[in-house]
């Protein structure tokens, strides 16, 4: 499926209800294309050569031109004409001297108040040769008109980015593709709707399913740890794991299901793409008897609290790190009634199972968690949505649904609407930025990671090669990681692999080859299981430049699409 189609589809199904002023598209005057020419020369024949850009046409003459004269013209051809009109809007007394004053006389002439922001807008399309027509002029004005002002400039890089990629002149397009490039840290974001929320006078049914969404997103690593704290105890114990009530049925059919598997180039044996759940590392057993007792009250205190196991074991080992910070007793240790033996092995079990970021089942685990949490597999249902005029069903730990349940929710609190605009303009920006055809695949994916970890987002963007049958080809892709680590700060990996052979670049603001070169031959090793071979691992000094431009020289340099103006 074209997944770029469905995009406009879904826009076209946005906008339908939209008046024409405000929306780029329908069959009144400002669908026409603008354009700057010069009238070069008048001929005998009632016609013009006229220059436009680059171009020369010959145009017959409706109205009286002076030659030399520049004209703000409207461009419009109708199926049933063999050739086009130019309208005249605006005429100057001499050329332009600047293109501040071009932009200034098309604005007055389209009844526009020339301001710093729509200036600065109309500049914009002009320097950049944007298709321009006063719809989409004007939906670009408001919607920078709507940001503060010191993000004019990067509103006008939003609408470059936009604009050559095809998409409308949309405000929700051009806030989403805002997003992506000049991102908020999606914890923050996370963190500002819950506490609104939690604020919120009415508890309606659709802000609880958001309440659960977004915290199951921020407690991801948490939940995940419960889940490997509650197998250790069991296996301790000698006992069934218990049901942690985080896997859902479409969970456990997924995971019966074979997973991508690719053949590796040296023996050809099948080798799964998919981590496998991260369990706890070899290391002295528990106590059996006192494990078993903690499984029985830590079950025995969920049902008291009608919660799921997993969430009031999260919410223990929440309350443990708590209390080594504040040396107090949290209430839901006295609530699990747990001995002073019993609390030490639960420490210890919690030691033992806490995530390593330094570990890759760890890391994937935690990755595929907060994607399912995101909602990011359920795009397609939601545009499918769109499409047919309705409002995608919330469901159970999809927040992107969950987000856009209550958007259409009119008494939902504006508090809530307004904390839910920036992750929603921040999840559909990734889906606009992405690319499917038939011989590449293109995508931006953000990840918030735990709050134990780093605040700001770890954010992958991949292009890959397609086979014949239309899957995806690893032995040629590129992936780039965006990163800020706690030491290293701005990091930028970059994985290039072609025929299998895989090349890393690593960017920081230090010298890391010494430290590196150590590492790589069992490195090496590791990649070689995984059916590729790595030709190295270089360092080098990171360019100082922002996640927008990183994002930009990522998809130009790999075939992101662009238009001119052509006439």
């Amino acid at each position: 499926m074209n997944i770029s189609g469905e995009i406009q589809a879904a826009f076209r199904q946005l906008t339908a209800e939209i008046p024409p002023d405000r929306q780029d598209g329908g069959k009144d005057s400002g669908t026409q294309r603008l354009l700057l020419g010069k009238v070069l020369r008048l001929l005998d024949d009632q016609s013009a050569l006229i220059q436009i850009g680059g171009r020369t046409m010959q145009g017959k003459l409706e109205t009286a031109l002076r030659p030399q004269a520049y004209y703000w013209f409207s461009y419009d051809k109708q199926p049933a004409e063999k050739t086009g009109r130019l309208h005249v809007i605006d005429q100057f007394e001499g050329s332009p001297k600047t293109v501040q004053e071009a932009a200034g006389r098309l604005l007055n002439a389209l009844s526009v108040k020339p301001g710093p922001v729509s200036l600065q807008i109309a500049e914009t399309f002009m320097q950049q040769k944007l298709p321009m027509t006063e719809n989409s002029l004007k939906a670009c004005i408001r919607w920078a008109e709507s940001l503060p002002a010191a993000e004019l400039k990067k509103a006008a890089e939003t609408i470059v980015f936009a604009l050559k990629r095809e998409l409308p002149a949309h405000p929700e397009v051009l806030s989403s593709i805002h997003a992506v490039k000049y991102p908020v840290p999606t914890r923050r974001l996370l963190s500002g709707l819950l506490q609104a929320i939690n604020q919120a006078p009415q508890s309606a049914k659709e802000l609880s399913v958001l309440k659960e969404a977004v915290s199951d997103v921020l407690n991801a690593e948490t939940d995940l740890h419960a889940e490997r704290l509650l197998k250790k105890l069991a296996e301790a114990a000698r006992m069934p794991i218990p049901e942690t009530g985080l896997m859902d049925e479409g969970e456990r059919t997924e995971s019966k299901q074979s997973p991508f598997v690719r053949e590796t180039r040296e023996n050809g044996k099948a080798v799964s793409s998919q981590p496998s759940p991260p369990s706890a590392r070899t290391d002295p057993e528990l106590p059996e008897k006192t494990a078993k007792q903690i499984i029985e009250k830590l079950m025995t205190s969920a049902e008291k609290t009608e919660n799921r196991p997993v969430k009031e074991t999260a919410e223990i080992i929440k309350a443990f790190i708590s209390q080594e910070k504040t040396f107090k007793t949290a209430p839901v240790l006295q609530k699990a009634h747990l001995t002073e033996q019993e609390a030490a092995v639960f420490e210890k079990a919690v030691q033992l199972t806490e995530l390593k970021y330094a570990e890759k089942d760890d890391v994937l685990s935690l990755l595929q968690k907060i994607k399912k949490g995101l909602g990011t597999r359920d795009e397609l249902s939601f545009i499918t949505a769109l499409e047919k005029g309705v409002s995608p069903q919330p469901e159970k730990q999809a927040l992107k649904t969950a987000l856009q349940a209550v958007r259409t929710l009119q008494e939902a609190p504006q508090s809530v609407k307004q904390e839910a605009e920036p992750l929603i303009h921040k999840l559909n920006g990734q889906l606009f930025i992405e690319q499917h055809n038939p011989s590449f695949t293109q995508m931006v994916l953000s990840f918030p990671l735990g709050a134990s970890a780093y605040e700001s987002d770890i954010t992958v963007l991949f292009k890959g090669r397609k086979k014949p049958d239309g899957k995806l080809d690893p032995s040629h892709c590129r992936l780039l990681f965006l990163l800020h680590l706690e030491t290293l700060q701005e990091t930028v990996v970059d994985c290039m692999i072609q025929q299998n052979v895989m090349t890393i670049t690593v960017e920081t603001d230090f010298e890391l080859q010494a430290a590196i070169d150590p590492l790589v031959p069992a490195l090496k090793e590791a990649v070689k299981e995984t059916g590729f071979s790595l030709s190295g691992v270089t360092s080098k000094k990171r360019r100082p430049k922002d996640q927008s431009v990183l994002v930009e020289e990522f998809i130009e340099k790999d075939g992101g699409r662009k238009v001119d103006v052509k006439i």
